[in-house]
């Protein structure tokens, strides 16, 4: 479903309600065995809060999360599945946790159509019933090259060229049991992976544009800061250094993703490029 906008208790509650086919409040209470008036005093706003039974039979009916129904999120989607509902194993769910296996690979061949096809197909591959048809297959393939077989020798029929040439195509026709299964598994497995690739490979690229816009800006902004002050090249020079140092510091705030806890960290560096420029101002 996706996210939706925020809304308080009674919103969502209205919105749940005819988003699945309730036009009363009255039919809603009782079809949840809730006392009528209780509901609506709830729905309307003249009751407040909402028992945690209420709640937690509404949020069964609608499958949403109890948060979304109290406008805590803004998610309608359940999040919080236990592993066995998954039907992951506990290996497989430590696996996720602990980075073994790449969560973000796993997310986006999880949301491929193809990949979800080609699981359905190693399924069936896997219960051996597509073996079990292949096998059935060959011995009707055989049954009919033993007639034909049969026929000519006793000279029912005309062992010519037609004939020959049905029976090398029964004989081509024969594959081992599970082949073809698994060249189909192979080819719908390649095309969810060349999907998820091309998406991988456009999301990088609109980071990377996005991150070449951000260091013009940065760029830009320390160079502001500098010719904000004039005859700089006359400071002390531990005044010079100083004032430099600020303006790279404000050149890199432009970037939302670095926090105070970044910036103590990404500050030594910037102590060593303003050095280098003082030494190069210098040789000047």
């Amino acid at each position: 479903m996706g996210e939706y906008l925020p809304g308080n208790l009674q919103e969502r509650l209205r919105e749940l309600r005819e988003a699945n086919g309730f036009k009363s409040r009255e039919k809603l209470a009782e079809v949840i065995g809730v006392n009528k008036t209780t509901y609506s005093r709830i729905e309307n706003g003249s009751t407040k809060t909402i028992s945690s039974d209420i709640l937690l039979k509404l949020a069964d009916l609608y499958k949403v999360p109890t948060d979304y129904i109290l406008g805590l999120s803004d998610t309608p989607e359940n999040t919080g599945y236990d592993i066995k509902e998954l039907g992951l194993s506990v290996e497989a769910a430590k696996n996720l946790y602990s980075g073994k296996v790449d969560p973000r690979v796993i997310n986006e061949l999880l949301i491929n159509d193809k990949f979800a096809m080609a699981t359905r197909m190693m399924a069936t591959y896997f219960s051996g019933a597509v073996a079990e048809l292949m096998v059935t297959q060959n011995k009707l393939l055989d049954f009919s090259y033993d007639l034909l077989y049969e026929l000519t020798q006793t000279e029912k029929i005309p062992n010519d060229n037609n004939i020959k040439d049905t029976k090398k195509k029964l004989k081509a026709a024969k594959v081992p049991a599970g082949y073809m299964e698994l060249d189909k598994i192979q080819r719908q497995l390649m095309a969810s992976i060349k999907e998820v690739k091309k998406k991988v490979v456009g999301e990088v690229a609109a980071l990377n544009d996005q991150a070449e816009i951000l260091d013009y800006e940065i760029i830009e902004k320390v160079k502001e800061e500098a010719l904000s002050v004039p005859n700089l090249k006359n400071y002390p020079e531990e005044e010079k250094a100083r004032i430099i140092k600020e303006a790279i510091i404000k050149g890199i705030q432009i970037d939302t993703n670095i926090d105070d806890e970044k910036m103590v960290t990404v500050e030594p560096m910037v102590e060593q490029i303003v050095s280098l420029l003082i030494q190069l101002w210098k040789e000047k």
